[in-house]
């Protein structure tokens, strides 16, 4: 006898977790459409999808929270009453008189144009000897009278009546429909990771890793109240390809195009700031003075925000080292029109050089069409001068190692 309390027995749990699975199952086909197909919920199956050429999957989505000694999710046994129900779901609707699937010729047309996908968490077990005679008649190695007879044997030894009934059921149909049906038939078990599926089938579209889980959260809400909506008003749930692009791409888009997102410096400044190259070029012009500790300081946290955010962006796949280079490019560029304007001049002394520091420190730096502001801007050319790529006399390669 259960232990199970009342409330525990009545509550909504294991109901719910069903609900979702076969919900995120609709949003991983949904996902991986491909152009010209669609796929519905609680149209044609539980979940089921049409290709082009007038194709159509059913799929049955099973969910369990059972589990076995050593915790893992049961098997599929040959008594499980979600695969009888599944394999009398699928022959009723193929002999469906509703659907003018009356005569065999229509039944192996439609047939012919299926195909029948039981999708489970749970596990297979070698001893199902419902899903080996089914495998062993797709694969010809016994015949369809074999198949029934075996079948016939399983309804007898069978203590469930509604077992028996959907087995009845599923043996009406015509010997040859029922032959060509069950090559048609996939199981695929064993299969607990839908949310994963989904995330996966996001990261294919070109989307950053580290923003994959935002992309989820966005589209699952905005499916779940869109398809609460069409339930509300009496509409079916069946999306095509180009209804999906049309009225979710955005939220992929959106996240492509998002700004590069701007981290503050977190890490300690290192000892004896003074012995930066930077640092070094900025006291040789006058710039600043051995004991401006705190403007030093300053500086110094600009190219480390710089440098910091750069790998960052690059790391996550914000922006290829492409985008990098062109922008290192323009920045040197801005430099060197600058620096060679005022040295062809006569004259050229400190204050010259302070001009090109000045003017450069007004500049606002763009990468991947974003403007990096003041801050990130400065630390790039505080990060040229140091590595040295530029500097500010006439005389600053003799800083390059």
């Amino acid at each position: 006898m259960s232990n199970k309390t009342h409330i525990e027995k009545t509550g909504a749990e294991t109901k719910s977790i069903g609900f979702d699975f076969q919900y995120y199952f609709f949003l991983w086909k949904l996902l991986t459409l491909n152009k010209g197909e669609s796929v519905g919920l609680e149209v044609k199956d539980d979940v089921h999808t049409e290709l082009e050429n007038d194709i159509n999957i059913f799929y049955q989505v099973k969910h369990s929270v059972q589990k076995n000694k050593q915790g893992d999710i049961k098997n599929m046994t040959a008594s499980d009453i979600d695969l009888w129900k599944t394999l009398y779901n699928w022959a009723k609707v193929i002999s469906d008189e509703n659907d003018n699937r009356k005569e065999v010729k229509s039944q192996l047309e439609f047939v012919h144009k299926s195909h029948f996908v039981m999708w489970s968490n749970k596990n297979h077990s070698s001893k199902n000897q419902i899903i080996d005679n089914i495998e062993k008649l797709k694969n010809k190695t016994i015949s369809i009278d074999n198949f029934i007879k075996n079948i016939k044997k399983f309804e007898e030894k069978s203590e469930n009546d509604t077992i028996k009934k959907y087995i009845n059921e599923f043996l009406l149909l015509d010997k040859n429909v029922l032959n060509n049906y069950i090559s048609k038939i996939t199981f695929e078990l064993g299969e607990d990771e839908i949310l994963q599926n989904c995330k996966d089938a996001i990261e294919t579209k070109l989307i950053p890793k580290n923003k994959v889980d935002d992309v989820f959260a966005k589209i699952d809400s905005r499916i779940r109240e869109d398809n609460f909506i069409e339930i509300k008003t009496g509409n079916k749930i069946q999306i095509s390809f180009e209804d999906f692009q049309k009225k979710y791409r955005k939220y992929f888009n959106n996240t492509r195009t998002e700004k590069l997102q701007i981290l503050p410096l977190t890490m300690s400044l290192p000892d004896k700031l003074e012995n930066q190259t930077f640092i070094k070029q900025l006291l040789e012009i006058n710039d600043i003075k051995t004991d401006d500790i705190e403007l030093i300081a300053q500086f110094t946290r600009f190219k480390l925000k710089l440098e910091n955010n750069i790998a960052k962006w690059h790391t996550e796949g914000e922006i290829t080292i492409e985008e990098i280079d062109n922008y290192r490019n323009e920045a040197i560029l801005k430099w060197s029109n600058k620096f060679r304007a005022l040295t062809n001049k006569s004259g050229f002394n400190n204050d010259s050089s302070l001009d090109i520091v000045n003017h450069l420190r007004e500049e606002n730096l763009r990468i991947d069409g974003q403007e990096l502001g003041t801050e990130l801007s400065n630390g790039e050319f505080y990060y040229l001068s140091d590595i040295p790529k530029i500097g500010w006399k006439k005389d600053w390669e003799k800083h390059k190692k």
